[in-house]
């Protein structure tokens, strides 16, 4: 059962805080976005966030939640190029996860994923920084892990849309899980507080694959104990609520076709309540 949390999703600034228990750690800072650029205002939409990111300078990282253009777009080389010159523009690291509309939504699903390696695998490689230690799945290196100031981060391959390959879809699937179980039990005495990212919001159909991982999310999370933050894009809908147990949120990002897309979220692990959410209003 779902208990939603108050979220409103037309105002330009606000300040959400969800009371869970239990993290003793320092504050962290991260931007994160999804679903943009569509079109070219969004190009320009992105261009200012970059710019607003960059002028902020308190955060410790970005992320971009997948769908890096529109779905009925053709998967051409310019729009993989595209985004990673406009992420290329932040000055702190920025990590990317894979959207349906860069990959398995495309016509030819296995060239739009050669692309997606060849301009976003291990992207926040492109950053200098000491300031993470990042560890990649062997057998799927598009998901990450890494622990910051008591807090676990991971990312993983989740999308929605179409089901190109329902073989390929079950192990995608297995292998996120097996990565979620990994890393929480690895990081399971040092990590306080979790957030997870991924792409695909979660499926109206129970019977839908998907559900395969949010069953997972459900098992582990609950043994973990620990506050967790389920983060994506996928809906286009500002939208915050309990999730799957008492101990886990699921926080959905706009797209890039609202003004409020851009997202600040605070982790005080040392808090009772460790998860706030930020929406800025940029200079556009």
């Amino acid at each position: 059962m779902r208990t939603r949390i108050n979220c409103k999703p037309a105002i330009m600034a606000f300040l959400l805080t969800a009371a869970l228990s239990g993290c003793t750690a320092s504050k962290t800072t991260f931007y994160a976005f999804a679903d943009l650029p569509y079109k070219e205002n969004e190009v320009e939409k992105l261009k200012n966030g970059v710019q607003a990111i960059n002028r902020d300078g308190a955060h410790q990282f970005s992320v971009h939640l997948g769908d890096i253009k529109a779905g009925k777009d053709s998967c051409t080389r310019f729009y993989y190029e595209q985004l990673a010159g406009l992420l290329k523009g932040l000055d702190k690291t920025t990590f990317i996860i894979p959207g349906d509309n860069e990959w398995n939504d495309c016509t030819e699903p296995e060239a739009a994923w050669r692309l997606w390696e060849a301009y976003f695998m291990g992207f926040e490689d492109n950053w200098n920084s000491r300031r993470f230690v990042v560890n990649h799945q062997p057998s799927r290196p598009e998901n990450f892990a890494f622990l910051h100031r008591k807090c676990l981060f991971l990312g993983l391959n989740l999308v929605g849309g179409r089901v190109h390959d329902e073989a390929e879809w079950e192990q995608r699937l297995a292998d996120n899980a097996e990565w979620l179980a990994q890393n929480f039990e690895s990081y399971g005495r040092k990590a306080k507080c979790a957030v997870v990212f991924g792409h695909a919001q979660p499926p109206s159909d129970t019977a839908h694959l998907n559900q395969r991982f949010f069953n997972a999310l459900q098992t582990t999370a609950a043994g973990f104990g620990r506050p967790v933050l389920f983060m994506h894009g996928d809906g286009h809908v500002l939208e915050l609520e309990r999730f799957l147990a008492p101990n886990v949120l699921r926080f959905e990002l706009n797209g890039g076709k609202e003004s409020d897309w851009l997202m600040k979220i605070v982790v005080e692990a040392g808090k009772r309540q460790p998860f706030s959410f930020l929406l800025p209003a940029p200079r556009f």
